[in-house]
């Protein structure tokens, strides 16, 4: 009896686990087919445990990066670890990666993540996120606080204090600090706040129309603002909940608001123009649509989501920027 109760207990175990042993194997079997922004294969170390960080290039820039985190690390870890930096496939290119890795060459190897595959085969939805790999086998996955957590056990963690997500994504950000490395540090990233004189653009709209800001503001005459939605046509996607919903309410206000001037901006990254018209189509969106070539709006403008409102004064300030169309 006590054998049978052994041997049930021994196959329940083993059915649990098979599903979690298949997964850690697909999961390096994955990471192993990566290749480097460079082109080169990723050399994974057996002797070794590797560390995949997930990072942010965006937030790197603004001197709040996953690099800065990594650095303060204990030493005896960093010594003891291959660390391989994962920037998912979202609101980036390739040259752009190529660039920042320039800036930053100690963000390296540095792999770009098609289409988020490694972040979900991994379990993790946001950066910054790291993962540790011992033997083939996946011991940690989590973001900062829970690595800090995990390499001092002992020890405990003041949790970090809340902020505010609306003024502290869209604040001015700094370049960063000043240190006596001579890694060249990128140029100040300024996000125009609201009060700010609202960057100037000239483009084609899908209709084959020239629209500018500058003819915007003097058509209306000091009597209309300008309302800038951008957004995306991979809607939807997971990574864009409720997008379908936004783009009906945003075209319901289209219609039924003629106080302002309704542009939108969609977003250029893995489409080209003709998806972009797929996509106006599809969601019956009547506004003047610009696609945003090489993203040059998003990056004057400082948006990194969507669907998201920009509001331009008579005066040409904005009036109001978040993620509440209105």
């Amino acid at each position: 009896m006590k054998r049978a109760s052994f041997l049930y207990t021994f196959s329940l175990l083993a059915c649990l686990l098979t599903p979690a042993v298949a997964q850690a194997e697909s999961s390096m079997a994955l990471l192993e087919q990566q290749q480097t922004i460079a082109g080169e294969p990723l050399a994974l170390s057996d002797q070794t445990r590797t560390h995949l960080v997930f990072l942010d290039i965006w937030t790197s820039y603004a001197g709040e990066g996953a690099e800065a985190f990594v650095a303060q690390l204990p030493p005896s870890f960093l010594q003891s670890t291959q660390q391989i930096w994962i920037q998912p496939e979202f609101n980036v290119t390739r040259a752009q990666l190529q660039e920042f890795q320039s800036d930053y060459p100690q963000v390296a190897p540095l792999v770009l993540d098609h289409q988020q595959a490694l972040l979900k085969q991994f379990g993790l939805w946001q950066t910054p996120a790291h993962v540790l790999i011992e033997h083939g086998n996946v011991v940690f996955s989590g973001g900062n606080e829970a690595l800090l957590a995990y390499l001092n056990p002992d020890k405990k963690t003041e949790a970090a204090p809340k902020r505010d997500a609306e003024s502290d994504a869209w604040k001015a950000l700094q370049p960063p600090a000043e240190s006596g490395s001579t890694v060249k540090q990128p140029a100040p990233y300024v996000v125009p706040q609201v009060g700010a004189e609202a960057p100037r653009f000239e483009r084609q709209t899908l209709s084959d129309q020239t629209v500018s800001l500058t003819g915007l503001l003097q058509q209306s005459k000091g009597k209309q603002s300008v309302s800038l939605v951008f957004v995306d046509a991979l809607c939807p996607m997971p990574h864009f909940p409720g997008c379908e919903a936004k783009l009906a309410k945003w075209q319901q206000q289209v219609e039924s608001d003629p106080s302002r001037q309704w542009v939108g901006v969609i977003s250029g990254y893995y489409i080209d123009a003709g998806i972009a018209a797929g996509f106006a189509e599809k969601f019956g969106l009547t506004a003047q649509l610009i696609f945003d070539t090489d993203n040059a709006l998003y990056k004057a403008y400082g948006v990194h989501a969507t669907p998201y409102q920009i509001d331009v004064g008579p005066q040409g300030r904005i009036q109001y920027r978040g993620d509440q169309l209105h």
